[in-house]
């Protein structure tokens, strides 16, 4: 027992240097590519640093669910192979181990992965993504409240606005635009305007303007000395679903309800791959060469492929076929290159 214990705490520690090498560029890259997309929302909404940092962490459960499976198998694949050139198994073999003691205390690890991202998909991901939504819904709602004068693009609701200048809270000379269902354009114009908050109905108030309406009937023109217009913020109130709610609305989407399957595929990644890339990972140097990274980024780009496919057309059968089949697969291979030598 000792003896194992102290070969499964050798093999944990290489495995772990090799996993941190790889993990925190990963991780790095993929915190970047997030950054620059929640950058992207201050062009439309103001977010102060502490709110960038709060949406980053409403993304950290994306961010590992897509670095931890390709971590561990580069991993896997880099200690197996350190191991094996430096014929450190070799002795690990002398010591009373051999390939399928080796392959249980990884499968056990590669165990573990799969329910950190399950849990990291079926649970975390489907209420940060909710908290972001609800996130921008918020930071919206309170844009539309707070228009800048002299800057374009700017909405109240379906309303374009534009203000010349803003004294306190009276904005002046004001341009509003929308183009309605008929598909007719309207332009408002108007000297004064203010805004006014009431249990979430914000109501824009115009004085002394003019409206135009361009159709293909021709031109319509109004003037008014006071109009107001109404949005509703709670309208577009976000209402957050428990996880099973969740799933469940999602199944009724035809064109979603196949979702879930991607998630629990890429989830089982880590056991799916780990027999095959240990296949060809575990080598005798002198005797056979090295495809071991070759073989690698084929069975990634196929995982991957296979569950999106899963996501668009997947099924329990199937997913079970499928499953199983990669799974029987890699441990033919493993016995027949491995197991038969070692």
């Amino acid at each position: 027992m000792a003896k194992h214990t102290s070969i499964s705490s050798y093999l944990s520690k290489n495995f772990q240097s090799s996993f941190f090498t790889i993990f925190l560029p990963l991780f790095f890259i993929g915190s970047l590519v997030f950054i620059i997309k929640i950058s992207a929302l201050t062009a439309y909404i103001q977010i102060s640093f502490v709110e960038m940092m709060q949406l980053f962490a409403y993304n950290l459960p994306n961010i590992l669910f897509y670095t931890l499976p390709i971590s561990f198998l580069v991993a896997v694949v880099i200690t197996l192979l350190r191991l094996s050139t430096d014929n450190e198994l070799m002795a690990l073999f002398a010591l009373g181990s051999n390939a399928k003691i080796l392959l249980y205390r990884l499968f056990f690890i590669a165990s573990l992965f799969s329910v950190i991202l399950l849990i990291l998909s079926l649970a975390l991901m489907p209420q940060t993504k909710q908290q972001f939504k609800a996130f921008k819904i918020k930071k919206t709602a309170q844009t539309q409240i707070n228009i800048n004068p002299s800057k374009l693009g700017q909405k109240f609701g379906d309303l374009f606005i534009y203000v010349q200048s803003k004294k306190e809270h009276v904005m002046q000379d004001i341009v509003i635009y929308n183009k309605d269902k008929e598909h007719s354009n309207q332009i408002f114009i108007a000297k004064k305007a203010t805004f006014s908050n009431n249990n979430s109905l914000i109501t824009l108030s115009l004085e002394d303007g003019s409206g135009y309406t361009f159709s293909k009937e021709g031109l319509k023109k109004i003037d008014y000395e006071t109009m107001k217009v109404f949005h509703d913020l709670n309208a577009e109130s976000f209402t957050y679903t428990n996880i099973i709610a969740y799933w469940q609305k999602l199944a009724k989407k035809p064109n979603r309800k196949s979702r879930i399957f991607f998630f629990i595929f890429a989830s089982l990644i880590p056991i799916l791959a780990l027999t095959i890339v240990a296949s060809f990972s575990i080598i005798n140097p002198r005797y056979q060469k090295n495809y071991a990274y070759l073989i690698l980024g084929v069975v990634i780009i196929v995982l991957y492929g296979i569950a999106n496919i899963l996501e668009k057309n997947g099924t329990i059968i199937n997913f079970l076929l499928i499953s199983t089949s990669i799974i029987g697969g890699g441990f033919y291979l493993y016995k027949r290159f491995v197991l038969r030598f070692f």
